[in-house]
């Protein structure tokens, strides 16, 4: 079968499962020859039907506040700057910049020792 077709039929059988709805509009159209999409449609009920929703206690979510406030007030205190993507992309650009320029000196330099003209 078409990957992209297969990959297609996956997902609205994954979103029809989390609906709540156990069959799909492919149900009725697999033929024999479709192992491979009938085992996968069977694992995914399967799964779906393992999961088991999960609620928090409030107790739990409580705790968990209290822990990452408290963290982020320590963070504060000590001075703690989060990482900053840009300034870091800058950066590596940066050195990039120098070590390739310092590898075109080098090459103009050794070129030039052993007597070939750059034009």
């Amino acid at each position: 079968m078409n990957p992209k077709k297969l990959k297609e039929i996956l997902a609205s059988h994954a979103d029809q499962l989390a609906q709540g709805q156990s069959k799909t509009e492919y149900d009725h159209d697999l033929s024999t020859e479709d192992d491979e999409l009938s085992s996968l449609l069977g694992v995914a009920e399967r799964v779906q039907s393992a999961l088991k929703p999960v609620t928090p206690t409030r107790n739990f979510e409580t705790k968990l506040k209290r822990q990452l406030l408290t963290t982020a007030h320590i963070r504060q205190a000590e001075g703690y700057k989060p990482p900053n993507p840009e300034r870091d992309l800058l950066i590596l650009m940066a050195i990039l910049g120098f070590v390739l320029s310092l590898a075109g000196v080098l090459l103009t330099l050794k070129l030039r020792s052993q007597g070939i003209q750059l034009n």
